[in-house]
């Protein structure tokens, strides 16, 4: 009998991380199986279920063994482009640690480097991940950590064959009240840049974009939806491509705010007055969004809100609370109106 078996024996309640030294695995998988995550493999299952048995461990007792564990670490991983998106985001999280006597660590995961970011969690001692935008579309990450058995959250949109339990805004929605918002100032020539096809949120804002034509009764150009990355470079050829036209668009709806302010340098060095000649409008309202002039009308995503959500969700699966693996909470974007957008030209 193992150390941790004979202390269940001495009369203590049986508790997850009893159940996981019985069976040989991780305290998270004991979790997962709880809660019914399929990903689990049948002879994982087979040997937690048994262990259950033998502990006469009830889940119920589950919502205790956080308060009798060490405190959580929870790792947030990240591939920002810039710094001043990470701060902003990472600020409200360490707030909700420090709340909850949670530890949280940083990670990086560069491109390539999923398996690296992998081992370094397991020497931390990392018991769950939250995902920052895009990581919860990085297939082999996630892949990665479901078979270390972490509990994961994933932040911003998924694609929805992931699994993930994830928390974030409807893009789509957002997108189509920002495309209908420039057809309700009059212009009916509207560009889009988008964002990385293979993000789940470039094709969700890309896909409101296109409601909002068709319910204005408006057929979609495909030469006035233009590739972007969410970087500045990638919106300023963009940008270029879509002021080039033969007929150009009277306002471009930009994903997110860098490409936005690109449309708009652009614009400046065409000779184009914005908003008077060109509206921009863009999306995430980051610091940067105000601070370029004409200040930028955007959406707004409600950053500490989303981050509380995500941190709740994931001390709820640390600390074994029954949940559902694949569930997707959605919170309320706000369109922000400010000074680069208006009325098309005569």
């Amino acid at each position: 009998m193992s150390n941790g078996d004979q202390s269940v024996a001495t009369g203590r309640t049986a508790t997850m991380r009893d159940v996981a030294r019985h069976a040989g695995v991780s305290h998270m998988t004991v979790s997962r199986v709880i809660n019914g995550d399929r990903a689990v493999r049948p002879q994982t299952r087979e040997l937690v279920e048994k262990a259950i048995r033998d502990l006469r461990f009830s889940p119920n007792e589950a919502a205790r063994a956080l308060s009798n564990a060490v405190p959580a670490r929870i790792a947030l991983l990240h591939r920002f482009p810039n710094a001043g998106s990470l701060g902003n985001y990472l600020v409200h999280l360490l707030q909700a640690a420090t709340r909850a006597h949670a530890s949280m660590v940083l990670h990086e995961v560069p491109e390539g480097g999923q398996a690296d970011t992998i081992a370094e969690l397991r020497q931390d001692g990392i018991r769950g991940v939250i995902l920052a935008p895009p990581m919860g579309n990085d297939r082999t990450l996630i892949a990665g950590l479901r078979q270390e058995g972490l509990a994961v959250i994933a932040t911003g949109s998924i694609h929805a064959e992931s699994g993930l339990a994830s928390v974030g805004i409807d893009d789509r929605a957002a997108a189509r009240a920002m495309t209908a918002h420039l057809l309700g100032l009059g212009h009916r020539r509207i560009g889009i840049i988008t964002g990385r096809p293979n993000h789940a949120s470039s094709q969700c804002r890309l896909d409101g974009y296109r409601d909002a034509l068709a319910a204005a009764g408006i057929a979609v150009d495909p030469h006035r939806i233009a590739q972007g990355l969410y970087t500045y470079q990638s919106g300023l050829a963009a940008a270029e491509a879509l002021l080039s036209l033969a007929e150009p668009p009277t306002a471009i709806f930009a994903s997110n705010d860098d490409m936005a302010a690109a449309a708009m340098a652009v614009a400046h060095r065409m000779g184009l007055d914005v908003p008077a000649d060109l509206s921009v409008c863009g999306f995430d309202d980051t610091p940067l969004a105000s601070t370029i002039w004409p200040a930028l009308t955007t959406i707004r995503q409600p950053n500490e809100a989303l981050t509380q959500r995500a941190f709740d969700m994931i001390m709820q699966r640390v600390g074994g609370g029954v949940a559902d693996e694949g569930e997707r909470v959605e919170l309320d974007h706000l369109l922000v109106r400010r000074q680069s957008d208006g009325p098309p030209a005569p």
